[in-house]
């Protein structure tokens, strides 16, 4: 049945799109927001200059693209070794949860933990995938990987002590930014590469 373009249209964007609007509609409602406040766009909404928010929506688009690379290269059949499948999944899942947790700003706001368990989590499943995955990372691209990682954690470093520093916050706050920033293109380049590593290590053979 699925094999009709129509009926993967609709089983694979045009049912899931309208179950994703309706539920989020209806839980709108439930906990007494405008419904149009959920339709428009935030700068529609708030009237905010289009600069406002830029990197940071940015930095989420990035995040987005890491999680879309990996997911499509996991499960579009280019890449078929099952190592390469394995931590291109785990990417996948990790960059799909970093970039909820950016556009939701759920650390931020204590969802299910305290804003520190969550840069515990982050840290500990990174160190599992260079563990687990330590021949392929450093196939792939081991430098943007540990780049990634400590540009991202000098962000949150900064975050966290940022009242110790010598410095206003508002200097704080670029290099916080920055370093979070470098961080996901470095991210995403890593998963580019693995992307690419995979797909043509399987090409070759």
């Amino acid at each position: 049945m699925l094999s009709h373009p129509v009926a993967r249209l609709l089983a694979f964007a045009v049912v899931p799109a309208l179950i994703v609007y309706v539920v989020v509609l209806a839980l709108a409602v439930a906990a007494g927001i405008e419904p149009g406040l959920v339709l428009r766009d935030l700068m529609q909404t708030c009237k905010y200059p289009i600069g406002v928010g830029m990197l940071s929506n940015l930095g989420i688009l990035l995040w987005a693209a890491a999680a879309a690379i990996s997911f499509f290269a996991c499960f579009s059949g280019l890449v078929v070794q099952r190592g390469w499948r394995q931590l291109l999944l785990v990417g996948g899942i990790f960059s799909t949860t970093l970039c909820l947790d950016d556009l939701f700003l759920l650390h931020d706001r204590h969802v299910l933990g305290h804003e520190g368990s969550y840069y515990i989590l982050y840290a500990v499943l990174a160190v599992i995938i260079l563990l687990r995955f330590r021949q392929l990372v450093l196939q792939a691209d081991g430098v943007a990987f540990l780049a990634a990682a400590l540009l991202l954690g000098l962000s949150v470093l900064s975050d966290r002590f940022q009242e110790s520093l010598p410095i206003d916050y508002a200097t704080v706050q670029l290099f916080e930014e920055g370093f979070k920033f470098v961080g996901i293109a470095c991210w995403l380049a890593f998963w580019w590469q693995a992307s690419l590593r995979g797909a043509k290590l399987c090409a070759s053979d």
